[in-house]
C-alpha cells in the first residue's frame, strides 16, 4: 500500500549506510530527545520506523523496554546489531506498520519517530495510531527533516527530496505541522524549527544518486526565487536544510 514497497527497495539494500549514518546517529540530537522526554526507569517506550535503531538504543538506556519497529526487515537486523554493539538488551524488534499499529491503545509512556513521517503514505492516520497507543499524560516526539513556510519551499524542496529518494512523500512546513496535529489528544509542549545542511556527497551517497538527477538537484535550487535562496544557501559541499522538532503530551 502506498509507498511501501519503494520503501523496503531503498532502504533493504541500504540498510548498513543508514546504520553508520553520522546524521541519523548525532550524539547532540540524541542527548537533546533524552534531556526533553526526560525518560523514567519504568517506561515502555515506542519506536516507530527504527531504521538504523539510534533512537531506541539512546532510550534503551533509560527506560525499561523499548519496543522498535520497522517495515524493512534489513532495517531491523540493522538495528539489532547497533543495539548489540551498544549492549542495549532491552530492545524487542517488530516488523509492523505505523498505519496499523498492533497494540493496545494506551500501551506506551512514550512514543518517537526520528526522520521517518516524511515517509508516511498517510500522516494523519499514522499521528493517529501514535496518539492511539500513548498511555494519558504519555509524551510524543518527532524530528523529520522540514521545510521553511511558503509555497515555494514547501513544493520546490519537496521536489528535490522526491528525485533523491522516491519513497519521500512530504517533509511537512511549520505551519503543515500545525494544520496535522489539529484535533489530536495533544498538548504541545515544545516546537522548534532546526537550521541545518546536508553535507555532500554523503547525502547523495547514501541513496545512491545518480549524476544526472544529482545535476537537476542543483537546477532547482539555482532558480528559485531570491526570497527562497536565501533560506536555502547551498555549495558543492553541502545544501540547507531544516528539522521540525516536535514534543507533545497525550491529553487525559
Amino acid at each position: 500500500m502506498g509507498n511501501q514497497s519503494e520503501i523496503k527497495k531503498n532502504f533493504g539494500k541500504r540498510a548498513a549506510k543508514y546504520r553508520k549514518s553520522a546524521t541519523h546517529g548525532n550524539p547532540d540530537d540524541l542527548l537533546r530527545m533524552i534531556k526533553l522526554l526526560k525518560p523514567q526507569p519504568d517506561a515502555i517506550a515506542l519506536d516507530v520506523a527504527t531504521g538504523g535503531g539510534h533512537t531506541a538504543v539512546a532510550l534503551a538506556k533509560h527506560v525499561q523496554t523499548v519496543i522498535a519497529i520497522d517495515i524493512t526487515p534489513e532495517m531491523l537486523a540493522e538495528a539489532a546489531i547497533q543495539a548489540g554493539n551498544e549492549g542495549a538488551a532491552n530492545i524487542e524488534f517488530q516488523i509492523c506498520d505505523v498505519h496499523n499499529l498492533p497494540f493496545a491503545s494506551g500501551r506506551f509512556d512514550l512514543v518517537t519517530s526520528r526522520f521517518a513521517p516524511h515517509h508516511f503514505y498517510n500522516i494523519k492516520t499514522a499521528l493517529q495510531e501514535m496518539c492511539r497507543v500513548l498511555k494519558p499524560g504519555g509524551l510524543l516526539y518527532i524530528l523529520d527533516c522540514s521545510v521553511f513556510d511558503g509555497e515555494e519551499t514547501e513544493r520546490e524542496i519537496n521536489r528535490i527530496e522526491y528525485l533523491r529518494d522516491n519513497s519521500h512523500r512530504c517533509s511537512y512546513s511549520p505551519r503543515q505541522w500545525q494544520g496535522l496535529l489539529q484535533g489530536l489528544p495533544l498538548k504541545l509542549l515544545q516546537t522548534s524549527l532546526i537550521k541545518t545542511h546536508y553535507n555532500l556527497p554523503d547525502w547523495f551517497e547514501r541513496m545512491e544518486v545518480e549524476q544526472s538527477t544529482r545535476q537537476e538537484i542543483f537546477r532547482i535550487l539555482s532558480r528559485l526565487s531570491a526570497e527562497a535562496k536565501a533560506l536555502y544557501p547551498y555549495g558543492e559541499n553541502y545544501i540547507t536544510t531544516y528539522r521540525f522538532e516536535l514534543l507533545a503530551a497525550k491529553l487525559s
